[in-house]
């Protein structure tokens, strides 16, 4: 777990600067500021302090959910999460999950006389995938993105959603009625090629040109248990 803590590490000293900058340049009066900027810079500082190390050695978890999120084209964040006491027959019951975030446009897939693009240039979507979780219930909040851009000082705080949800997005809405269903296939078999379905979560952010860092953190259901994740950090660099 070295190299975790090593990006670790990075991840605090990144988010630092973000935080530094955001309080001194976007103060409450600030137009090129959202006004969740600095809560939401504070709050990915603080993610970037928590260590790791606590969730053990579950090293094989975490390489699979980075090979997960690689074959969908998304950046894994600098470090791996968990929840305690989610999944049962692991050390401390921990569930692992990884983090990632990918700038627009994305997907790029083939479809005739189609553009199923989910996320446009100057949007990033981050995107939450757990290991070991059973099927989604009715209720898929929980999980949440709290991102900066460094270079235009917005930021805010965004609820992610289900991946049902995202794959809904990709469909433009002038699709043939028709057609949807061939499309809406194409789509979910993208995602489905690479990601479990139980507690993964998305989140498209319109959040500008830039440098962005962010922290993912919540809850998800997993069963009639509630897991929480601890925050991870990462960043994209958004054109």
């Amino acid at each position: 777990m070295s190299q975790d803590r090593a990006c670790s590490g990075v991840a605090v000293a990144a988010a630092g600067v973000a935080l530094a900058v955001g309080m001194a340049l976007a103060g409450p009066g600030s137009a090129a500021a959202g006004p969740s900027a600095p809560a939401a810079a504070e709050a990915i500082a603080r993610a970037g302090a928590v260590d790791t190390a606590s969730a053990g050695d579950l090293v094989t978890a975490y390489q699979t959910a980075v090979a997960a999120l690689q074959k969908l084209g998304i950046r894994p964040f600098f470090y791996p999460t968990a929840a305690p006491g989610c999944v049962p027959g692991t050390p401390f019951g921990m569930a692992p999950a990884v983090a990632g975030a990918v700038p627009g446009p994305w997907p790029t897939l083939t479809i005739p006389g189609v553009d199923p693009v989910a996320v446009k240039a100057g949007q990033v979507v981050f995107a939450f995938v757990p290991l070991g979780l059973g099927p989604d219930g009715p209720d898929t909040s929980g999980m949440q993105v709290a991102w900066f851009n460094v270079s235009t000082l917005r930021g805010g705080f965004v609820q992610m959603g289900s991946l049902a949800q995202l794959i809904s997005a990709a469909i433009p809405p002038d699709v043939p009625v028709l057609l949807r269903p061939i499309v809406e296939e194409a789509v979910r078999n993208f995602f489905a090629a690479a990601l479990p379905f139980g507690g993964v979560r998305a989140a498209p952010v319109d959040t500008g040109a830039g440098t962005v860092l962010a922290a993912v953190f919540g809850t998800v259901r997993n069963g009639d248990k509630t897991c929480f994740f601890l925050p991870t950090v990462g960043l994209a660099n958004v054109s």
